[in-house]
């Protein structure tokens, strides 16, 4: 009974206040919704895909050259961020950045259980992103074979210029901020219950003064 008590006080707590939490839920909701909107720089990522594979003669590929295969694809991940590809991409295609910011724009990752390998780039220019990934890509392959002296890299997919932002992501933005504006909105109506120490009702006479009370005298509207 003192839990239905408790949750029944809190709704007319809540109730009371309803239009501030609504002000303040939508408000936050509108202010995440225009800072993604009109402040946040758009970011784009293309993506090229490289195979790696054991150079071997078709009719005797084995799983043995398959596994090596893959491990070749988590080792040229370490290569592909390296100083030596990242250095010449920015050479060939005069980047305004160094290799180390470079590499924090480029992801690459070793799609898992092949041996595939995607090379990632974001950036706020779509059309950048893809000549930078593609240029990675193409530098890639020239120089694991000089260092490998072995050709087992082929290109899968060149980069194509992506049409849709991966960020902002307004609506998952607005959500967050309006489930938080919630939040805090429930929590100032709460904080302003407990500080507001005047009396309410009977219920708070008998707990201020500990006394039992015989009657009470509504109020009457003047007609």
């Amino acid at each position: 009974m003192e839990e239905e008590l408790d949750l029944l006080e809190l709704w007319h707590i809540l109730l009371k206040r309803w239009k501030m939490i609504i002000l303040l839920t939508l408000l936050a909701a509108a202010i995440s919704g225009a800072v993604s909107q009109f402040l946040l720089t758009p970011q784009y990522v293309a993506s090229a895909s490289l195979m790696v594979m054991k150079p071997v003669e078709a009719e005797k590929i084995l799983y043995q050259d398959i596994q090596v295969s893959r491990q070749l694809a988590d080792t040229y991940q370490i290569v592909v961020h390296s100083r030596r590809v990242l250095g010449k991409v920015i050479q060939a295609l005069d980047l305004p950045f160094s290799a180390g910011e470079l590499k924090n724009r480029v992801k690459v990752d070793a799609v898992k259980n092949t041996e595939i390998i995607t090379i990632d780039v974001t950036d706020s220019d779509p059309y950048q992103a893809a000549r930078i990934s593609n240029q990675i890509a193409r530098t890639f392959m020239d120089e694991i074979t000089e260092i490998m002296s072995v050709d087992n890299v082929s290109l899968i997919d060149l980069a194509a210029v992506p049409t849709v932002p991966v960020s902002p992501r307004l609506k998952l933005n607005v959500a967050v901020a309006a489930v938080l504006g919630l939040m805090l909105a429930v929590g100032i109506a709460l904080l302003q219950h407990y500080l507001d120490q005047t009396v309410k009702s009977s219920a708070d006479i008998q707990d201020l003064l500990g006394l039992t009370v015989l009657g009470t005298i509504p109020v009457m509207e003047e007609e």
